[in-house]
């Protein structure tokens, strides 16, 4: 299952491996209200007959070519896409969230990640 952690999210990154149908979603947020998306690339209309079931400590909207996912925490956040047996290519997705780096001011300045990482 591939990971991909809180400052890739907060850059933006394109998936690393393929999505099948069924596929299990797991956002683990050690901060506040963060937002995600799954956004297509390529003018890739992705969730076209897509659904999102058993969604925990989340909400989601959706439309024919991206999803956004706001989770409250901080908490474990977690969902099922069900693409209808088909398979999106890593290519075609960008994964995004709302997380926040945080720096702190003293010598050596040293920053950290706060928000979502994701497994699928």
């Amino acid at each position: 299952m591939p990971t991909i952690s809180k400052a890739d999210l907060y850059t933006g990154v394109t998936a690393s491996a393929n999505i099948s149908s069924n596929a299990n979603f797991e956002l683990r947020n050690n901060a506040g209200n963060i937002y995600f998306s799954i956004e297509g690339q390529n003018d890739t209309a992705l969730f076209d007959t897509a659904t999102f079931t058993s969604l925990v400590n989340c909400t989601v909207v959706s439309g024919s070519k991206n999803a956004a996912f706001s989770v409250t925490g901080p908490a474990t956040a977690s969902f099922t896409l069900d693409i209808g047996g088909s398979t999106i290519v890593k290519d075609n997705i960008k994964f995004r969230a709302t997380n926040t780096l945080v720096c702190n001011q003293a010598n050596p300045v040293t920053c950290s990640y706060f928000g979502i990482d994701i497994t699928y």
